[in-house]
């Protein structure tokens, strides 16, 4: 088809499948609704196979599309949403920065401020970092990784140990999405399917990628893949400029469930969970029971960088190590950030395996080395596709509550099954081990309600063991608040740091287990517990926590929450308040364009949301400003960096603040001219009146405690605040430091107000659409588990419910291997005119054997036994005729002998290779 503007495409998704007639009157019907008869639009014609098949989506070309028009479209009782084609860039090797916007948008800005690209907005990259890219472990480790290359993976993760059992992936069907695979090449022998998706007129891999990712699957020689019987579907849904669309992915998504694909792999990823169309559809595919296997991303060793669709629960998410079973410093890692701040977050990646110096088919032929998670994906995509076809009364299980909650009706991407474990009150001093199993059961009604055969139930046992400890006194337990922080998307919210201009979205979650997880481990290093809320304020007792940790917070708070923070501090809870700029007039200035809209992004909140903050501890005659300051500095011997922090405007005349010399960012953003500003005042210590009550600690910036751009961490000043907030120890270092100056009175400058217009309602669980100004919500009820009653079992725990299991833990020496042939895909170059095929007799395959071939073997055996006695004459011959000095020959050692000898080096090194 023609070239068509992306800012006119949109996908029409339907709510079930239907014929491309119908789509098409749904469609003419709802934009008559519309009753604006000069709209232009027309469908974008399908040219790939799933054009002859029913769907659930059509995109559509639209003119100048006004927003009531695509509203009018959602309004149709069979449409289910309308979405922006979004364009999806894959880079190899390296990340380079977007395009630049198609001409149908207005002109850019090109004000310093304004130019500000992320380096991961919205697409989907390649996850592979190409044969340059090396993760040393050490000084002199890299000599050891490069000895390791030549090394198969799916050998070293003993694959040929199920080979030998005539397990090689026969019947599983896997489909590649990536860049394609080129006809005849001769790695493959049963390629079932090449399709294209994308606007190309080829089959063929342009580039490689794809060609190194199916082989690690099912390649058969050189560099062998883990099923090389599977059967490949090869879905081209890449351009050699390495682009794609969510489109192309829509269509390819379909055709797969219509295939029936058992496993998928994907070695693309980004960190927009939010493209809707593609997401559902990735529901879909694992609905179908489709295995998906997706990289979990090359953002490390930064936490909270998952990609998506691998950071969803029900994807294979995979990261990589190295062949020195060190975590890769490439790959991302979790926790989850999608159901943030709602959630708790979940543990990402689901797996680890080899993604450093991975050898892989070529891209014409012979072999290459890449490294990446886009390696590491198709490493357990092709071992999945090998493999493819109550508490104990003696383990202290009584000693844990446990709640299952679930909604009404489980459905494969719609439903939810949550366990929650508390300690039970009698084991509150207990230290010890607990466990048991919790039994689910699933039941399905019969299909079509149909009476013959009944429901389908399905039953699973859920193994469970914990640590259990004292609860530790109130001084030493921090609750951090998870609910009032936000994070793109949906909405922009900006980077506290705004030297960091090409990655302005503050996508990491602010949680304690993504970027602020060194900040936990210094934390529980220091033998504080931190937990982590996910509810309102009214959700938690303050009697149990001895500090409330608030960092970097950008939503509002309900009324009822400020009123009980009030009541709690009086009641002896103490609060840390790491805050971070806010000034309406940057805001604008460094709005954001995204390239899939066409449009400009205005932040709904600034670094954080100091209004919000500013209500909540207005109480107190407490207020942070609306100055942007910068600098480094000296405090109590520590050198610090003061990144795109705020100010302390207002704080009681008996406090302790902290001032120290800045400059003043603000003025640079907006005018490019530098200024220093003498004693900012950045910290405040405060004890509240109240008998008994608890105490209070701000401060401007948190970039110091924040993994994503920190500097110069400042762990030692949070250290001082714990001991300040827990214990009521003022450190002498701050109390008596030559920087403290009287505590500002807020008369210098006006408070800062919430940016007019803005949008942040629509992201928020407090606020609410109102006439005028935004309203708070009703405030929510707080979670409530139901406790399961215990049902003890009278028997020992089996003593290998909790191991890993290992395949290398089978004892070659004591199991009866099935009696076939040593089998393995051969490794030898082809030759001129030679088929793809493999040199075996149809039907000779382990499982397959077979009366009239077993007949013939005999007489195959005879021959092939004189061809090599005349051989070896012949050679013997020859060496006394023509004598000359030859190297010693080194008998390969046979496939036994090799694994007595790698459990003998594993007795020595005592490390067992897992799977």
């Amino acid at each position: 088809p023609p070239s068509l503007s992306l800012c006119a495409e949109y996908i029409i998704g339907f709510t079930g499948y239907f014929s491309a007639k119908a789509r098409s009157l749904y469609i003419s019907s709802a934009l008559r609704n519309a009753g604006d008869g000069a709209l232009e639009w027309h469908i974008v014609p399908r040219e790939n196979p799933a054009s002859d098949f029913p769907s659930d989506f059509e995109l559509v070309h639209i003119r100048q599309a006004s927003a009531s028009s695509l509203l009018t479209l959602e309004d149709h009782p069979y449409i289910k949403r309308v979405t922006p084609q979004r364009k999806v860039f894959r880079m190899l090797k390296y990340f380079p920065s977007p395009e630049p916007a198609a001409p149908c948008n207005a002109t850019r800005g090109t004000q310093k401020w304004q130019s500000w690209q992320s380096s991961r907005p919205f697409r989907r990259t390649s996850l592979s970092l190409g044969s340059g890219f090396w993760h040393a472990t050490g000084r002199h480790s890299s000599r050891r990784l490069l000895r390791a290359i030549p090394r198969h993976v799916a050998q070293i993760l003993q694959a040929d140990v199920l080979w030998q059992m005539g397990h090689t992936g026969s019947g599983v069907k896997v489909a590649v999405f990536d860049t394609g695979l080129s006809e005849k090449h001769p790695h493959f022998k049963n390629v079932k399917e090449r399709t294209n998706w994308t606007n190309e007129k080829t089959l063929d891999d342009g580039l490689g990628h794809g060609t190194f990712v199916a082989g690690v699957i099912a390649s058969m020689r050189e560099c062998q893949g883990f099923a090389p019987d599977s059967e490949l579907h090869i879905f081209r849904v890449f351009t050699n400029n390495q682009v794609s669309y969510t489109s192309w992915f829509l269509d390819a998504f379909n055709y797969a469930i219509l295939k029936k694909i058992d496993v998928l792999n994907l070695s693309i990823g980004g960190p927009d969970f939010m493209d809707h169309p593609f997401v559902d559809k990735v529901w879909e595919l694992t609905a179908n029971r489709v295995i998906m296997v997706s990289a979990i991303g090359n953002d490390g060793p930064l936490y909270g960088t998952l990609n998506n669709p691998a950071d969803q629960m029900d994807v294979i998410g995979v990261g990589g190590i190295d062949f020195e079973d060190n975590i890769a410093r490439f790959s991302s890692r979790g926790m989850t950030t999608w159901e943030l701040p709602g959630g708790y977050g979940r543990v990402k990646p689901d797996i680890v395996t080899y993604g450093s110096g991975v050898r892989g088919s070529g891209m014409k032929e012979g072999c290459r080395s890449l490294s990446g998670t886009s390696v590491a994906s198709p490493v357990v995509a092709g071992a999945v596709t090998l493999l493819a076809r109550s508490p104990y009364l003696p383990q202290n299980g009584d000693h844990i509550d446990v709640a299952v909650s679930y909604s009404p009706v489980l459905w494969p991407w719609a439903g939810y099954l949550a366990v929650s474990i508390s300690v039970a009150k009698k084991a509150a001093s207990w230290e010890g081990i607990a466990q048991g199993h919790v039994m689910v059961t699933v039941a399905s009604p019969a299909e079509n309600d149909s009476e013959v055969g009944g429901e389908l139930t399905s039953t699973v046992k859920l193994p469970i063991k914990v640590k259990i400890v004292p609860t530790p006194p109130r001084s030493k337990r921090v609750l951090w608040d998870q609910y009032h922080n936000l994070r793109y998307p949906p909405g922009y919210f900006p980077r506290d740091n705004l030297r960091m201009k090409n990655d302005p979205l503050d996508w990491n979650g602010d949680h304690i287990h993504t970027n602020f997880r060194d900040m936990y481990q210094h934390l529980r290093s220091m033998g504080y517990f931190v937990e982590v809320l996910g509810a309102p304020i009214t959700c938690f007792d303050a009697s149990q926590y001895g500090t409330l940790l608030m960092v970097d917070s950008e939503e509002e708070y309900f009324p009822e929450e400020i009123t009980k923070l009030r009541r709690d501090i009086d009641n002896g809870l103490s609060l840390i308040i790491f805050s971070d700029w806010y000034n309406t007039s940057v805001m604008r200035k460094v709005k954001f364009y995204d390239e899939n809209t066409r449009q400009w992004w205005m932040p709904d909140t600034g670094g954080a949301n100091v209004p919000a903050l500013n209500d909540l501890i207005s109480v107190w005659g407490m207020a942070f400003s609306d100055g942007l300051y910068e600098g480094d500095f000296t405090l109590a011997d520590h050198d610090m960096y003061y990144a795109s922090g705020c100010s302390i405007a207002r704080f009681p005349e008996d406090g302790i603040v902290i001032a120290k010399n800045l400059k003043d960012q603000g003025l640079e953003v907006l005018k490019q001219e530098t200024a220093v500003v003498e004693g900012v005042p950045i910290l405040g210590l405060y004890q509240t009146p109240s008998d008994g009550g608890g105490r209070i600690a701000l401060y401007g910036d948190s970039n110091c405690i924040d993994d994503s751009h920190r500097q110069k961490d400042c762990f030692w000043l949070l250290d001082a605040l714990l001991q300040y907030t827990s214990y009521s120890m003022t450190p002498p270092s701050l109390s008596h430091s030559h920087s403290r100056v009287s505590p500002p009175t807020g008369q210098e400058r006006p408070l800062p107000q919430r940016l007019e217009g803005n949008h942040l309602y629509r992201y928020s669980k407090v606020l609410e659409a109102h006439l005028g100004d935004p309203k708070p919500r009703p405030l929510p009820a707080c979670p409530h588990l139901s406790w399961a009653k215990p049902q003890p079992v009278n028997e020992t725990a089996p003593s290998n419910l909790w191991k890993h299991q290992k395949l290398l833990s089978v004892d070659l020496d004591k199991v009866a291997l099935p009696n076939v042939r040593a089998y393995r895909p051969q490794v030898r170059p082809l030759s001129p005119g030679e088929s793809g095929a493999w040199d075996i007799p149809g039907g000779i395959m382990p499982g397959r054997y077979n009366q009239e071939v077993g007949q013939t073997i005999p007489v195959f055996a005879f021959l092939g036994a004189m061809v090599v006695l005349s051989f070896f004459v012949v050679q013997l011959t020859k060496a006394k005729s023509k004598p000359k000095r030859r190297k010693p020959r080194i008998k390969r050692p046979t496939y036994l002998q090799q694994q007595q000898q790698q459990q003998q080096q594993q007795t020595t090194t005592g490390k067992n290779p897992t799977v």
